[in-house]
């Protein structure tokens, strides 16, 4: 007999909100005595608890153990007032997870000979420029995928914002200023961290929505996937964004907007849960047609410590260490390696996770801000380890 502790979080309400779900398991029934199962059922109620108390509109998360999807569900509703039920086939903007999409498609190209991570940038693009020349002129791929470009953090966010097109974005980066040399401090990213389109288009030839569709999404299965507004407005089952009101203490709807669509490397991917399960195949290097193990390898190499830079995942239990690699956090977690990466845009929120030693993946996703978002990642390592222990015993 033992206790399993359910870490209840929130917005606080007169009432909890009954959510509608839709589930698909793969996994039979199972005994107690079947470790993952048993876990499985356990993180499935943690998550379906603390979702409903959040009162978060929608949801939907995916888990991958080896080369199975062995959970997929959907939470709650694509519109708040609606009985509209979010599916497996939802799809939500990803934020800053397109940054490890966009990785996997530049280990794509270097498979192919097609890019080299330590090409410099101005050999792709000659007009790329910064304040600092010397700096723009020694800057390779290795340092935009990093973040160690130098520059200021979140440096040319104000031309994203204003809806600027990309080729005018690294246009205004010549006024940026550098904090540090390359490759020697990690400064988080967006503009810059997009710059990488335009190389791999030099590349091939292709536009970087076309290389992300023929070469990522079709060939992985990842029906519901795009990488552009027009793609998500189009689509009919998409799960709205939703603001939360600290005062009110509700939430309301909000719309679709096209920030950072104009860097999509950085943050303009759409996908549903369903997609994101063929993704973390790809990810656990079962797809090695889309990606070689090797290059999976070379985009999980840490490039730079952030053990000592303000950053979330440094509070979570079991980290004693963090680093920034090539569109990828990785985590020194009791004793392995965990990769991982969090986004947040335009009220979406959106985590996943990699367990490289033990094979097993976790995505999840939500259409509005919720202080449950915080802790189902790291309650995801706790209750695995947990779990897995309790069956040995």
């Amino acid at each position: 007999m033992f206790l399993v502790a359910v870490f209840l979080t929130g917005c606080t309400t007169s009432q909890t909100t009954e959510q509608n779900t839709e589930a698909i398991s793969v996994l039979p029934k199972a005994k107690k005595t079947d470790s993952l199962s048993f876990f499985l059922e356990h993180y499935d109620r943690f998550f379906k608890t603390n979702f409903n108390v959040s009162e978060c509109p929608g949801a939907a998360v995916v888990i991958v153990k080896d080369t199975t999807i062995v959970y997929k569900k959907g939470f709650g509703v694509k519109k708040i007032n609606t009985q509209d039920s979010v599916d497996v086939n939802t799809v939500f903007r990803i934020a800053s997870l397109s940054k490890g999409f966009t990785t996997v498609l530049a280990g794509n190209l270097a498979d192919r000979n097609e890019l080299d991570w330590n090409q410099k940038i101005k050999e792709a693009i000659h007009n790329f420029d910064l304040k600092d020349h010397a700096q723009a002129d020694r800057l390779t791929v290795n340092h935009i995928l990093s973040h160690t470009s130098g520059l200021y953090k979140y440096s040319g966010s104000k031309l994203i914002q204003k809806g600027l097109p990309l080729s005018t974005i690294i246009t205004g980066l010549k006024n940026s200023g550098v904090v540090a040399k390359e490759g020697t401090a990690y400064e988080y990213q967006n503009a810059i961290f997009s710059v990488i389109e335009k190389v791999m288009e030099k590349a091939t030839g292709t536009s970087f929505e076309s290389l992300l569709q023929q070469r990522l999404f079709t060939p992985a299965n990842m029906i519901n996937a795009s990488s552009s507004y027009a793609k998500i407005k189009m689509n009919t089952n998409v799960a709205l964004p939703h603001s939360w009101n600290h005062y009110s203490k509700k939430y309301s709807l909000k719309s679709i907007h096209k920030n950072y669509y104009n860097v999509a490397a950085a943050g303009g991917i759409n996908a549903s849960i369903s997609d994101m399960g063929e993704y973390l195949q790809v990810l656990l290097g079962n797809r090695p047609h889309i990606i070689s193990k090797k290059s999976l390898q070379e985009i999980f190499t840490p490039m730079i410590s952030t053990a000592d830079n303000n950053t979330y995942v440094n509070l979570w239990d079991g980290v004693t260490g963090s680093y920034y690699a090539k569109g990828w956090r990785v985590l020194d977690y009791r004793g392995r390696t965990i990769i991982y990466h969090g986004g947040n845009v335009n009220q979406y929120k959106a985590q996943l996770l990699v367990d490289v030693e033990n094979k097993i993946a976790i995505c999840a996703l939500f259409n509005a801000p919720n202080t449950f978002n915080g802790p189902v990642m790291p309650t995801f390592l706790s209750y695995y380890d947990f779990f897995m222990e309790v069956s040995k015993g």
